[in-house]
């Protein structure tokens, strides 16, 4: 069995060393991160003050600091150098110069352990010509580790082996990259640019040329190169001002200079656009201006952008929907622009097809495995659909024949592939998954419109939404019980999994429903709502076998309550959990704030008033500012996750580790808890709790309606009308919670928060 990295140095303190270095000791490895010193200033101060930065700097928020403070060491490469010899990997994050390059993996293999393995963390270099003066006993434990930035959100990182790299050592890095830092590696040949940026880089070329050829503004381009083409839904120069216009200057001239095929070089040219805005200064959000900036005006902070035709920022004026934006199927409205002869037919043409047609040009040049592009754009540019599953989703033949009209002339295996399979991903070319997914279930048991309950398998139900952002929804909550009573009486189930399609858990109600609610006067029905919500989440925690949550993006609102009633979660690493109802003019109503009230207090006497009050203070200040967490860890912090439950680094494992732990709770003789009660803050808590809240009111931290509702949340969590170390149970803070909720919402202020959250994804603060 092939030993185990546990142990790992990053050399270079630069932005790109710091974030590997960090999230290596997030993922519990030891980790040493060494830079050379700097005038009188040591390699250790050097790498101390990276540390610093990157634990201030966004990347890391929410990760568990003294995690990586305790793991990391910071070390000079003068005087600590021999410490390298007792690392598992040692990755390279210097300059991205060869000579720089080839002079450190010397150093570096100078001072290594005879087994270390040593990468370099390349963008674009070829890995062959760094490990050029390397004997073979070095080269095969070398290969590229091309981390992609920012590197805690970033999937994809590709690993670059040269022809003596060992098979053995792909293979312990590409388990140290999937289980650990749990993104995705994928295997690239050391072709200029691997996979992701070869592609990336000619796709945003191609935007910025034919944004100027077609007379585009930058705002226009944008509305036509995100969500409507299944790329990243800012578009291409929000894009661009995120990474860095310097980052991109350094790619497009690399890629424009290196070894590519004669057919490829036509598309490399370098954008006049890029090149000019780069050279005023405006480098991107970093230097605070690049394709957009913001400057306060007599409104405001108003956004603008720059006039390439004039030269100047230009106040952003909203574009017009692009045609057929009626056309709710992104699929079918893409189709038609691409097929027709619209406004957008020809800009779109171009900035759809040349990525694609380059992909399937070039993929035996870049890849071992066509798919791997797919993976690789999904993982690095966070493309919605790589080449091959866009060529597919909008009908592969047809793609190809307007390839043809764009004179664009498809490869022959291509062609071949197409006309024999009729798509990409047909007959044998679509792999096994590598984690189970949520289709693999065996049979529906039960399902209305907006959830169901299905058999995944080994005596384990599983409840999943079916709804538009997996919001929970009137028949959700009663499917919900339902599922819960058939699971308990079923002798075919031991225990449920309760995961979600997409990408996040859910973000609460569906917000229209209420509205819609509101607006009609049938508050007997949303309230009858409410109480089925509280029910079913009340049965989930009760129930007889286990039931396991599989938490992943966002657990807002309704979605946090369902999780907070779990016998156990099984989240991943990024998970955003917090009752946010507040933005909506709302207070938790599932049972959230029962749930959190029980974990803080339970088992606190009457004596202990004191302590009641602080737990009940530190539990209702982040929900009157809806505030959620930035990660896991920081989830378990706020209580939202137990000591218990689980964090995994990989997403796409998260449905098979809740299947396997709800099995392994089943087996392990799974106990339901005991109906308990808590004491009472009663009219103390309620005093102790109403005087910070006429602090932020008289400092105008929250609006005069935040505080009616803060109010609210003080009765809930004082204990309604219960008197001070009265016990009481569920039942009386779940009552508090729905009269709350009611009362709420026949506030026409809560009704204006709904709505505009509804119309603009944003809180309205009335």
């Amino acid at each position: 069995m092939a030993k185990t990295i546990r142990k790992m140095a990053v050399v270079g303190a630069g932005t790109m060393g710091a974030a590997i270095a960090a999230c290596g000791a997030r993922a519990g490895l030891d980790v040493i991160l060494m830079v050379r010193g700097k005038g009188e200033e040591s390699g250790r101060e050097r790498a101390a003050k990276a540390v610093a930065a990157i634990l201030k700097s966004g990347e890391m928020k929410g990760s568990d600091e003294e995690r990586i403070r305790a793991s990391l060491f910071c070390a000079d490469m003068q005087t600590d150098a021999e410490l390298l010899a007792g690392c598992d990997l040692v990755i390279e994050a210097v300059a991205e110069n060869l000579a720089v390059k080839q002079s450190m993996a010397a150093f570096l293999f100078e001072h290594a352990g005879e087994e270390t393995i040593v990468g370099t963390n390349t963008s674009n270099i070829s890995i062959d010509s760094i490990a050029e003066g390397l004997d073979e006993s070095k080269q095969r434990r070398f290969l590229g580790i091309h981390f992609f930035n920012p590197v805690r959100y970033m999937d994809l990182v590709e690993l670059i082996a040269h022809e003596k790299t060992d098979e053995g050592v792909l293979r312990r890095v590409g388990t140290l990259i999937c289980d650990r830092f749990g993104k995705t590696p994928i295997r690239c040949k050391d072709a200029p640019g691997f996979i992701a940026n070869r592609i990336g880089s000619m796709a945003l070329t191609s935007i910025m040329n034919a944004t100027v050829d077609g007379g585009y503004g930058f705002a226009e381009a944008d509305a036509l190169t995100g969500d409507l083409i299944f790329r990243p839904k800012q578009g291409a120069f929000k894009l661009l001002d995120l990474v860095g216009l310097d980052i991109s200057v350094h790619t497009v001239d690399y890629m424009a200079s290196a070894e590519i095929p004669d057919y490829e070089k036509p598309f490399r040219n370098r954008p006049a656009v890029l090149y000019d805005i780069a050279s005023r200064g405006y480098l991107g959000n970093k230097s605070g201006a690049g394709f957009y900036c913001k400057k306060k005006g007599p409104k405001g902070t108003e956004r603008f952008v720059w006039d390439w035709k004039n030269c100047e920022y230009v106040p952003l004026q909203r574009p017009a929907p692009a045609s057929l934006a009626e056309l709710r199927d992104r699929r079918e409205r893409l189709r038609a622009l691409l097929a027709g002869d619209y406004p957008e037919t020809a800009f779109l043409r171009r900035v759809v097809l040349e990525p694609l047609w380059l992909a399937m040009t070039a993929a035996d040049d870049i890849s071992y495995d066509f798919r791997d592009i797919d993976a690789a754009m999904r993982g690095g540019y966070n493309w919605v659909k790589g080449p091959f599953e866009l060529c597919d989703l909008l009908g592969a033949a047809d793609v190809l024949a307007l390839m043809d009209k764009q004179g664009l002339v498809p490869p022959a295996w291509a062609k071949e592939k197409i006309a024999r399979d009729g798509a990409f991903y047909a007959g044998q070319a679509a792999r096994a998954a590598a984690y189970l997914q949520l289709s693999d279930h065996e049979g529906v048991i039960l399902e209305n419109r907006d959830a169901a309950l299905c058999d995944l398998g080994d005596g384990v139900a599983l409840f999943t939404l079916r709804t538009k952002a997996n919001t929970y929804t009137i028949p959700a909550a009663q499917l919900m019980l339902e599922a819960a009573e058939e699971v308990e009486r079923s002798e075919a189930f031991r225990a449920m999994v309760v995961c979600n399609p997409g990408p996040n858990l859910g973000a609460g109600a569906n917000l229209y429903e209420v509205a819609a609610a509101i607006e009609s006067g049938q508050f007997a029905l949303l309230e009858s709502g409410v109480e089925a919500f509280q029910k079913a989440n009340l049965r989930l925690k009760y129930l007889k076998k286990p039931v396991v949550v599989a938490a992943k993006g966002q657990a807002l609102g309704g979605s946090a309550e369902l999780m907070l009633h779990a016998g156990c979660v099984v989240a991943h690493q990024e998970l955003y959990a917090g009752l946010v109802e507040m933005g909506v003019g709302l207070v938790p109503s599932g049972g959230g704030c029962a749930e959190l009230l029980w974990r803080a207090t339970q088992g606190l006497q009457y004596g202990q008033m004191a302590r009641i009050l602080a737990e009940i203070d530190a539990l209702v200040l982040p929900i009157a500012q809806a505030k959620y967490s930035m990660s896991a860890e920081e989830a378990q912090k706020a209580q939202y996750l137990r000591r218990g439950d689980l964090i995994v680094a990989k997403a796409d494992a998260l449905l098979g580790q809740a299947k396997a732990t709800a099995i392994r709770l089943a087996e392990a003789g799974w106990r339901a808890p005991v109906k308990t009660t808590v004491t009472a803050a009663g009219e103390s808590g309620y005093t102790h709790l109403m005087a910070t809240v006429n602090v932020m009111l008289s400092g105008r931290m929250m609006t005069p309606y935040d505080a009616v509702i803060v109010e609210k949340l003080a009765r809930i969590f004082s204990g309604g009308d219960a008197l001070a170390g009265e016990q009481i149970c569920e039942e009386d803070v779940l009552f508090e919670e729905r009269k709350a909720f009611m009362e709420l919402c026949h506030n026409d202020k809560t009704l204006e928060r709904i709505k505009g959250m509804v119309a603009t994804g944003k809180p309205v603060r009335n």
